[in-house]
This record gives structure tokens, C-alpha cells and sequence, in this order.
């Protein structure tokens, strides 16, 4: 049986909360054909932060690795990168050991700053280039990434494949549309600025103004501990209520429960998140970043917002609430086409494909 290394956070979500474990975690469990050997990467949501903390980290990462390389000489590996700044330079470490050590490499990009940052630093520029020179094989959540990565660093063998999710519980379900009561918004992630938290803040605030009837709902951790909970626990009171880590069953009936799910961040890949609640039929208010457009046509399955402000989403959610017709048409396109584009079979066999093509 093949071999494959593959690198993300933690699998475990009570660890960390990570849109790309998530995927790592997808693929694991769902390839059989493939003996995986995980490798984690970056920082769990408890350990400390501060530079010293990550120094530490990234020197014990690498001497890990160093050591799982050796022992699985003849593995390919599956490396799951976000173009992100806190992550790049421990990226190209750990990558210019695979190289060194010969073990062919599918490089997994999955969005980031430095994604749809066209204007990079020459550091940073320098560092890709070095990596994409090291890879076998670049993968990319959207067609705007590929053409992105294609024209800025002359790559050829670079394949789209958008993230896939389990659709078997959502298939099962079948949504009853009812507004007649509060509508149901909901945020699953990080909870941190750059996925635009503020401005749903500033959205929910607005919308009591307008007496909308709402609960919003919230999953996640804190990347700094009471940033956030307590401002929405304050402005709500039993409007707000905090989930805090969700997975399995419970993630389920929280989607299940809820009516829109609201992420405004600044930047993406394709959130698994997304693909999820779209999956049981909530209507997305989003920004129009990374490989997001790909699933959602403005009006027709979701919508989208400007990016730092919080006058969209009011507006969204407004029209949402007060036409049941339109909210019901729109729930059904949105699970609609997350059955129709994503198929989890024909994702691993595209993955497969990719690992058998550089087999040693």
C-alpha cells in the first residue's frame, strides 16, 4: 500500500480549530487505498504565543520531521500549505528537508494573504519561488488560484481540486423553511479580526436598531481569549449564544438549527465551513475572497458583502427575513449546488491519481 505523509493541525478539535485539519481529516478517513502518517504542524490553540514560543515550535517541527523523512524514505509527501505569513517560514524549512531527503512532494495551497496578494515582499517572493521549485505537483482550491500561482511563478503542473466534504448526513436531511420566528444566523471558525468578527458585530448591532428578530449563533475558539464572546454577551444577552468547539453530531444539529451563515473575512481558500452549511441548505452572506466564488452566485445560492463594512450584511439579512419565498429558493440552491459540484469518491480518485503519478 502506498505511502503518504501528510501535514495539517491538529486532527483533533478540541486542539485546534483549523479549516485545513478539517481537510486532512477528510482525506484520511475517506482514502483507503493510501496508509496516511500524520504530521502536525503549527500551533495548538492552548500552547503560548509570542516569538520565542514559535521559535521553539518551528525547531522542534523540524527535528521531527527530520526524523519521520528518514524513517519513511519512500513516502510522497502531502504537504497542506496556507500562503500565510506566520506559517511560510516554517513551510520552507520543512519543505527544503523533503527536497533534500528525495521524497517526492504534492504541495496543497490553501489560500491565505499571500495568495491573492499580488504585491509580495522580495523575501517572500524569493522563498515561493525556492519552493515551487522544490515540488512535483502544486494544487489549488479554484481556477482564480491557478492562474494566480501559473502567471506570477511560471508553474505548469498545477491541478484544481476544491475542497470536499461527508455529504451523507446532509443528504438525509431535508430542510423545513419556517421564519415564522427568529431567524438563525450562525459564524463557525477561528474567531479572530481577519474573519471580519467586527463587522458582524457592527451587523447584529444595526439590525436590533431595525427590530429584526434574530439569534446569532457562534463555533470557535478565541484566537486571543475574551476578544469577542464577552462584547457580543454584553450586546445581546440571550440574543448571543456561544457554542464554543463543535464537531460530529453537535456541528450537525447546529447547522441544522440555523438559517444563515455569515463569514465576512478578509481572505480565504475555500472553507470547509462553508461547503458545510451550504451542504443543510443555510444561505451564505460572505465575502467574494479566494476560491469562494467558485460556489456561490450572488442572488441565486447566497450573497455577497464588501469586503470591511457591515452595511451588506445587514442588508442580506434583512431581505432574507423578510421574504420566506426568496429565503426558501435560496436554501435550496445553495444545497443544491454544493450536491451537484462536490462528489467525495471522485475526489480521492483525483488525489490518487496525482500519488500514483510520481510512485517510487
Amino acid at each position: 500500500m502506498q505511502k503518504v505523509i501528510i501535514t495539517s493541525p491538529s486532527l483533533n478539535p478540541e486542539h485546534t480549530v483549523s479549516g485545513i485539519s478539517s481537510v486532512a481529516h477528510f482525506i484520511i478517513s475517506n482514502n483507503k487505498d493510501v496508509e496516511y502518517i500524520h504530521f502536525e504542524v503549527g500551533k495548538r490553540d492552548a500552547e503560548a504565543g509570542g516569538r520565542w514560543n514559535r521559535v521553539k515550535r518551528v525547531w522542534r517541527n523540524c527535528r521531527e520531521w527530520k526524523r519521520l523523512l528518514k524513517i519513511h524514505k519512500d513516502s510522497i509527501v502531502h504537504y497542506n500549505m496556507p500562503l500565510m505569513t506566520g506559517a511560510i517560514i516554517r513551510d520552507y524549512m520543512l519543505l527544503n528537508y523533503a527536497h533534500r531527503y528525495g521524497n517526492p512532494i504534492l504541495l496543497h495551497l490553501h489560500g491565505g494573504n499571500f495568495m491573492t496578494q499580488r504585491q509580495r515582499p522580495w523575501l517572500i517572493r524569493m522563498m515561493l519561488k525556492h519552493i515551487f521549485s522544490w515540488v512535483n505537483h502544486v494544487v489549488v482550491l479554484g481556477e482564480e488560484e491557478k492562474n494566480i500561482v501559473e502567471e506570477d511563478f511560471q508553474l505548469r503542473d498545477v491541478t484544481v481540486l476544491p475542497n470536499c466534504i461527508d455529504l451523507a448526513a446532509s443528504k438525509k436531511y431535508k430542510r423545513n423553511v419556517d421564519l415564522n420566528r427568529s431567524i438563525s444566523l450562525l459564524y463557525i471558525g477561528r474567531i479572530e479580526p481577519n474573519k471580519g468578527i467586527d463587522y458582524i458585530y457592527d451587523a447584529v448591532k444595526e439590525l436590533m436598531h431595525h427590530k429584526v428578530d434574530f439569534i446569532l449563533n457562534f463555533a470557535g475558539k478565541e484566537s486571543v481569549p475574551d476578544s469577542y464572546i464577552p462584547r457580543f454577551e454584553n450586546l445581546l444577552g440571550n440574543r448571543f449564544i456561544y457554542h464554543g468547539v463543535v464537531a460530529g453530531t453537535v456541528k450537525e444539529e447546529l447547522y441544522k438549527s440555523s438559517d444563515v451563515f455569515v463569514l465576512p473575512s478578509y481572505y480565504e481558500g475555500l472553507p470547509m465551513a462553508l461547503l458545510e452549511a451550504m451542504s443543510f441548505g443555510l444561505v451564505p452572506v460572505v465575502t467574494s475572497v479566494g476560491s469562494i466564488p467558485m460556489v456561490i452566485t450572488h442572488g441565486f445560492n447566497g450573497f455577497f458583502v464588501p469586503l470591511k463594512e457591515s452595511a451588506g450584511i445587514v442588508d442580506s439579512i434583512i431581505q432574507l427575513a423578510e421574504d420566506p419565498d426568496m429565503f426558501r429558493t435560496m436554501s435550496k440552491n445553495a444545497q443544491g449546488t454544493i450536491f451537484e459540484m462536490f462528489d467525495d469518491e471522485k475526489y480521492i480518485s483525483q488525489l490518487n491519481m496525482m500519488y500514483l503519478s510520481y510512485d517510487r
